[in-house]
């Protein structure tokens, strides 16, 4: 899965989670228990929610190391740039 490292726990635990979610919500369909499947279904995109959010997080990580990587090429001392922000 493409997250943090520090996020990896929490996406196995939410991976492994929505399995489970969409198997119950199988098992609920096939025995006609509709509202059930339904609930089950709501926990999986929940959990699909939060695992969404964990790789966007490590997108957004990824974009600024490129951008810092792109300015050091071009010489920009990004210490220089942070303490103007600052100010």
């Amino acid at each position: 899965m493409n997250v943090l490292p520090q996020d990896k726990e929490l996406a196995e635990k939410l991976w492994e989670c929505g399995c489970i979610y969409l198997d119950r919500a199988r098992v609920a369909w096939v025995s006609a228990r509709f509202d059930d499947a339904e609930r089950w279904m709501t926990e999986f995109q929940r959990c699909k929610r939060d695992l969404d959010e964990l790789v966007r997080r490590k997108e957004e990580h990824d974009q600024l190391v490129q951008l810092v990587e792109t300015m050091k090429e071009r010489g920009i001392d990004i210490m220089l740039v942070m303490r103007k922000g600052n100010e």
